[in-house]
């Protein structure tokens, strides 16, 4: 990943918190800041240059906490759809990350942020979900049936309200195989979250 001069949020910040080292696959790129905004999340790393990358909502694909430890701290790992996303990668990262992705969408970049104060990860967890609903992708045909779902619903089976609870629900290695998707995708983030060996051995998948 090339990092480049990020200028510092100063409006609608939501969180801000130093000492937030960020991975971009399994490359560390040091320590830094995180901040969280209403628009973007951006890192800008403690290095002399203030160089860094700022992720807007539309771009990020989804995220999680991750607790798996054997080759990570434990982190808010985010999937951010490169095209979308104004990351620039050099070119053989960038013809790697095409070579893997063969769908229609770009390339699914994998990135991690791990705060010294594990505290926060439920928080940046949080925070990363609220800017998603308050920047729904227009385009988005997905979004726009779960809105009307959600208009002409309005209620779960028990009779109680189904939003905000759909909206807090949170995506560990504990629970990976209640996300909704592809067998081809699930079997991606299980390999990421290091449950693909013990999957494999219980025959679930």
């Amino acid at each position: 990943m090339n990092l480049k001069e990020v200028s510092q949020p100063t409006e609608g910040i939501k969180l801000a918190t130093p000492n937030v080292q960020a991975f971009f696959k399994t490359d560390s790129l040091g320590d830094g800041t995180l901040y969280i905004t209403g628009s973007a999340v951006t890192w800008i790393s403690s290095a002399a240059g203030s160089k860094g990358f700022s992720v807007g909502y539309p771009a990020i694909v989804l995220h999680a906490i991750s607790s798996e430890v054997n080759t990570f701290p434990e982190h808010v790992f985010v999937m951010v759809d490169q095209r979308k996303s104004g990351i620039e990668l050099s070119a053989a990262e960038l013809e790697d990350e095409e070579s893997d992705d063969d769908d229609e969408e770009g390339p699914g970049l994998e990135i991690r942020f791990a705060p010294d104060d594990k505290s926060l990860l439920s928080q940046i967890y949080h925070e990363i979900v609220v800017g998603q609903e308050e920047n729904p992708e227009e385009d988005d045909p997905m979004f726009e049936d779960e809105e009307e779902e959600e208009e002409g619903d309005g209620m779960d089976d028990d009779g109680g309200e189904n939003g905000d609870m759909q909206g807090q629900q949170w995506f560990t290695a504990d629970n990976i195989d209640q996300m909704q998707m592809s067998e081809e995708g699930l079997a991606n983030m299980q390999r990421i979250f290091g449950r693909g060996d013990q999957h494999q051995d219980e025959s679930m998948e």
